[in-house]
């Protein structure tokens, strides 16, 4: 379906930038549970035959071993999930970012907005406010990030 130009917004157009972050998650939400599956039903398997031994004491630290697995795992699982996201469209720069389930949006005009890069994070400050972006990118991609968003605002 076609939209008329008159009726489009100011949101419409196409970013000058737009980068999106995410933690590495190279097993999957798949391969993780399997991993634990396999991991605790070892340690549990370990727990019945010490029990079987005459060394009961053992059964209950291993069900307290997979369950701090089992609480690690979902913590983890819970985090891939996260991701950040930068845009530079039109006279606006917007952070959004997905933490545990939750959706969280700034926006700065463009003009009012500096980029503090330190070695390891990146700042945007306009005023008092500050929020950091890119702390799952590489420090590579994230000194890219930085000198694109420095010759965007100094346009």
């Amino acid at each position: 379906m076609s939209v008329p130009a008159a009726s489009l917004s100011s949101s419409s157009v196409e970013p000058e930038l737009c980068v999106v972050a995410r933690r590495n998650d190279s097993l999957g939400a798949r391969g993780r549970w399997t991993a634990f599956c396999l991991v605790g039903g070892a340690s549990l398997a370990l727990g019945v035959a010490f029990v079987a031994a005459g060394a009961w004491p053992v059964l209950p630290w291993s069900l307290a071993e997979v369950t701090v697995l089992g609480a690690a795992f979902a913590w983890l699982d819970r985090r891939s999930r996260d991701w950040e996201r930068l845009t530079v469209q039109g006279d606006s720069v917007i952070v959004e970012r997905m933490r545990g389930g939750t959706l969280v949006r700034r926006e700065w005009k463009r003009y009012w907005l500096r980029v503090d890069a330190e070695p390891a994070r990146l700042l945007l400050r306009s005023g008092r406010d500050a929020c950091e972006f890119g702390a799952a990118l590489p420090a590579e991609a994230r000194g890219e990030v930085v000198s694109q968003l420095r010759r965007l605002l100094s346009q």
